[in-house]
């Protein structure tokens, strides 16, 4: 997990203090503690935010990923991870506003432990807002804000291979495996905007799922694998 550290003074320290307090109840086992702490600092962070990001939006993306965190994983440990989705689109504006890793995260427990409501329309809300632009991805109405940004995986940009990570959960994890809806899933890579080398590497994993029934294979590399000799004979 990342654990925030506490940096200078000001408004941005108190809440570095308060998310380093719920990871201490997090550390300890303390889930329901940590979980309404976790809470209660994304609820106030929402309300200060515009506030925060006249400053570094930077740091309020860091802070709000951090308590995030604490929070989808007390809700693991509490047996509640049904209810990570709603508790996200409640803490957040939108789902593309999410922080990337806590997305993947919360995204990861939900469909890991069975559930399965909701996740498709959650996933696609959140890939369908990125712009692919200058071999990076922008969230879509904050061009101006994108231009002054200085590194990717923020409030403003993705890279290649994060916004990635996502798009291999929804197509091969969800789609390929979970709803065993293959052609969807080859469907979606063939017409996202994606580079193209990635675009191919993915049609073959997709691939790779469908023989998976005729090959009774369990691992994917050995598909993937027996799927480049197929391609070659």
């Amino acid at each position: 997990m990342k654990m925030m550290s506490s940096k200078g003074s000001g408004p941005a320290a108190i809440w570095e203090e308060e998310i380093e307090r719920s990871e201490s109840y997090l550390l300890c086992s303390l889930y329901e503690e940590a979980a309404s702490s976790a809470s209660s600092i994304l609820k106030r962070l929402s309300k200060h935010s515009e506030d925060l990001e006249a400053g570094d939006p930077f740091e309020l993306y860091d802070m709000l990923e951090s308590a995030g965190m604490v929070l989808v994983q007390s809700f693991k440990q509490l047996g509640r991870t049904s209810e990570i989705l709603n508790e996200l689109k409640l803490l957040f504006a939108t789902v593309p506003t999410i922080p990337v890793q806590l997305l993947l995260t919360g995204a990861c427990f939900y469909i890991s432990e069975g559930h399965s409501h909701g996740i498709q329309e959650f996933l696609e809300e959140f890939l369908s807002r990125w712009s692919f632009v200058n071999e990076q991805y922008v969230l879509v109405g904050t061009g101006d804000n994108a231009d002054d940004a200085e590194k990717c995986d923020g409030p403003f940009l993705l890279g290649v291979d994060k916004y990635l990570e996502v798009v291999e959960v929804y197509v091969l994890k969800l789609l390929g495996t979970n709803l065993n809806d293959v052609d969807l899933a080859s469907s979606w890579v063939e017409n996202a905007k994606l580079p193209e080398d990635r675009r191919q590497v993915l049609l073959r994993y997709t691939h790779c799922i469908l023989l998976k029934p005729l090959t009774h294979q369990k691992d994917p590399s050995h598909l993937c694998w027996r799927m480049k000799l197929i391609e070659h004979v």
